[in-house]
């Protein structure tokens, strides 16, 4: 019987090779496109997995409120938390702390005459690899981080720095600290090269016990990250409730600082903390994904379902025959089931080539590192073909159980029952199809606006042509020659430095202001006197700094407009003259500058203070270009600083590349929208196309009756196409609304945002109708054109 019923189901697909082929791509653009997605979804869920004991791995994070019961803010913490909960909790059988030295600036790491700037520098415990699977390939785990001024190196690390050679024993030479004072490390393991799947990645783990700082106190945060394994994961619950008394007695009775437990396999789609070791997913993001993929793959079943239903009355005569001849109807839907699960296998295999054509294209749209690897993993293959067979199924059933309900006296005749035809099914599924395809398009617009609204707005400061180059010691010491040499070339319009960049990290600590009882957070930059004219910053009130600059020690303060609404001053001028107090520091404010965008745009401008400070504690140098001949202007940069720099190589970025990081992932999403939006409205555009045609044939003689009666063409263009452009115009009713509100609560993570006017809502529903009617249109027009004389011959 199986092989009966795919016989016929091979002779049905031969016979109607058109139907069979929009059936057959509609279905396998849907299949495939789901498969892309969920290869994304797969990949973004399966972060942090690799670790053995992932489930019971949690991060200490802090939390800062007023009353002491906020939520996580920060991802980092005090230095001394991982001993003193390891000394407290039995619960906690293991605890590592690692610290990434400034999160944005990069390290000057060297190795005779290989010397680069390195950004994934961190210092660690040794106990990171018993928390951790981060294997060694050479080396002993337990005791490679031990010793002071020990490091270990990734694979990849090991061959930049010794290519030919043993790196094991090795001396390598750093400035972890920025501060010009290097320091050597021996060489005591080889990591394997972490996975791409890891919410943290490191190129050189230097030992703990090698910082220069005191680890045990309850003070500093900076970049300084504390993980605990716990004996099993519900000792997460009952741990929590005593952390504030452990902070109590450890720290201080701080009601602005408490901390929490985070799991570790929540890091990269549940978090939106400050000091992210790395950029971090979105949880929110998967949910979207995950509904585009779901939507196109229903799209596409809605068009095999219709088509089937469409053709239900050119199956009449043979389900009449067959129940004649004695079949039951649970072999009918057997048969109708098994043409569909056929449709679907082709479709499958036609999806899968399409996977393989399209994954290196998708892999740089999603900006993953996928290879063909992916698609042949177990679990992958069980997933594609439990969607073959969904897919088979859901869009078989329907048409399986109508076609098998035939009379066979009415279907021998070929009079099929209005109902049975399936006729209101298809224009509600029609309907549905367009208003799911009507919201992905309004979506996908509304996206690309906020993106455009994104790198248009006025930051509070000029992005544009800003080299960044992080210091060296050489440099350092070398500074005031360098700049001096460089705004010599007309290219170069000002130079500045200063310990942190828009876009590239910052301090968070609490200041105490002159006239205001409570200290208020402030984002802290410490910048040299040209900071505020490089950077294009306003100087609203004050006369900017004025002292010279001869200690690391501020005594001067530049303040932020918002830090003045904060500390409660009326005006800008009323700040000026002040006293501030940063830690045991006190000085003046002696000028007060517009708000900036140091981070994304989802996030209001930070309090900031301008902290005026020697060159000794800055990061970076950034160099503002003139907009002519940059190409040119770098070659004289390069030439300088081989010339005055010739121990250090020059590495630089600019900082509009930095600030569209910060919106990666929300261009990514933007990009992937265009995509599975074009595939969608495609799929969709597949059925109302052969539904146009099936609509067009049903109708050839009546068509052929009006040409001769002196219909134009156009007259029967239209009353084809009237019909279907009504079901698009229905849609769009049912599906702008939706996706305005859906869209609205998209935008409200954006603390600056476009709008969804009338004017998106219109632009994409008059252009599902243009699709729907170029597709209606070109099988309306080509049966309208038809000879009447041989259409009257039909059948």
């Amino acid at each position: 019987m199986f092989k009966n019923n795919l016989t016929i189901a091979l002779r049905h697909i031969g016979r109607h090779k058109g139907y069979s082929f929009v059936n057959i791509a509609g279905l396998a653009v849907g299949m495939a496109s789901t498969i892309l997605i969920l290869l994304w979804v797969q990949d973004e869920l399966s972060y942090d997995r690799f670790h053995e004991k992932a489930d019971r791995i949690y991060r200490v994070v802090l939390n800062t409120s007023d009353d002491g019961a906020g939520s996580p803010t920060n991802a980092n913490g005090p230095f001394g938390l991982g001993p003193a909960l390891k000394r407290d909790f039995p619960e906690v059988v293991e605890a590592v702390r690692i610290r990434k030295m400034e999160q944005s600036a990069k390290r000057y790491v060297g190795c005779g005459n290989k010397k680069f700037y390195e950004s994934r520098f961190f210092f660690a415990e040794p106990s990171i690899f018993a928390v951790f699977d981060f294997p060694l390939v050479r080396g002993d785990s337990a005791t490679a981080l031990d010793a002071p001024n020990s490091i270990v190196l990734t694979e990849d690390m090991a061959k930049k720095y010794f290519p030919n050679e043993d790196p094991m024993g090795r001396t390598i030479e750093a400035d972890p600290y920025n501060d010009g004072q290097l320091m050597l490390f021996r060489v005591t393991g080889i990591a394997g090269n972490v996975p791409r799947q890891s919410h943290v990645h490191f190129d050189f783990l230097a030992s703990y016990s090698s910082q220069r700082d005191d680890t045990n106190e309850f003070s500093g945060i900076y970049q300084h990250y504390t993980y605990v394994l716990l004996d099993s994961p519900s000792s997460a619950a009952s741990l929590e409730p005593k952390l504030l008394d452990f902070l109590h007695r450890n720290w201080r009775e701080d009601p602005w600082y408490t901390i929490s437990l985070q799991p570790l396999l929540d890091i990269h789609l549940h978090s939106a903390l400050r000091s992210e070791v790395e950029p971090t997913g979105s949880i929110l993001y998967i949910y979207a994904f995950t509904a585009i993929a779901l939507l196109v793959l229903v799209i596409a079943c809605i068009n095999s379902i219709n088509l089937s239903t469409a053709r239900a009355s050119k199956r009449a005569r043979e389900v009449g025959i067959r129940k004649a001849v004695g079949a039951p109807r649970s072999q009918l839907v057997r048969q109708f089931l098994g043409e569909s699960l056929s449709f679907s296998v082709a479709a499958a295999l036609a999806a899968a080539l399409l996977v393989v054509l399209t994954l290196p294209f998708f892999d740089r749209l999603a900006g993953k590192d996928f290879d063909y690897s992916s698609l042949i993993n177990p679990s992958f293959l069980i997933g594609t073909a439990a969607i073959a067979l969904a897919v088979g199924i859901t869009s078989g059933i329907y048409p399986a159980f109508v076609l098998s309900a035939f009379q066979p006296v009415q279907s021998l005749k070929s009079r099929v029952a209005p109902f049975v035809s399936g006729m209101a099914l298809r224009k509600g599924l029609v309907v549905f199809q367009f208003a799911m395809s009507i919201g992905i398009i309004c979506a996908t617009l509304i996206v690309h606006k906020q993106m455009r609204y994104i790198q248009s707005r006025n930051l509070g400061y000029d992005k544009d042509q800003i080299m960044v180059i992080p210091l060296n010691p050489e440099l350092r010491l070398k500074y005031e020659g360098l700049r001096n040499e460089l705004l010599k070339n007309p290219g170069i319009e000002n130079a500045t430095t200063s310990q942190y960049v828009p876009a590239g990290g910052s301090a968070h600590l609490n200041m105490r202001f002159e006239g205001k009882g409570e200290e208020i957070g402030q984002v802290i930059y410490a910048v040299d006197r040209e900071f505020v004219k490089t950077y294009g910053l306003t100087l609203l009130a004050g006369n900017g700094i004025e002292r010279p600059i001869s200690t690391d020690e501020p005594s001067e303060f530049l303040v932020s407009e918002r830090t003045t609404r904060e500390a409660g001053y009326s005006s800008p001028q009323e700040a000026i003259g002040k006293s501030a107090a940063l830690d045991d520091y006190r000085g003046q404010i002696v000028g007060v500058v517009n708000d900036i965008n140091i981070y994304s745009l989802r996030q209001e401008p930070y309090a900031t203070c301008y902290a005026i400070t020697s060159i000794r504690g800055h990061n970076y140098l950034s160099v503002r270009l003139r907009a002519s001949n940059v190409p040119e202007t770098i070659s004289y940069i390069r030439q300088v600083w081989q010339r005055m720099i010739p121990s250090y190589p020059l590495d630089y970025s600019f900082l509009d590349a930095s600030f569209e990081q910060l919106h990666r992932s929300d261009q990514k999403l933007s990009d992937v929208f265009s995509v599975f939006s074009i595939l969608a409205i495609l799929v969709a555009c597949l059925g109302l196309f052969g539904l146009a045609a099936y609509t067009a044939e049903q109708k050839t003689k009546e068509i052929a009756v009006r040409k001769i009666l002196g219909a134009s063409v156009s007259g029967i263009c239209l009353s084809l196409s009237q019909e279907f452009l009504q079901w698009v115009a229905l849609a769009n009713i049912i599906a702008l609304p939706l996706a305005y509100f859906g869209m609205h609560r998209w935008l409200l993570d954006f603390a600056y945002k476009t709008s969804v006017g009338p004017g998106i809502l219109v632009l994409s529903g008059l252009l599902a109708l243009l699709i729907a009617w170029l597709t209606v249109g070109y099988q309306a027009i080509r049966a309208a054109r038809a000879n009447p004389v041989a259409s009257l011959r039909y059948e």
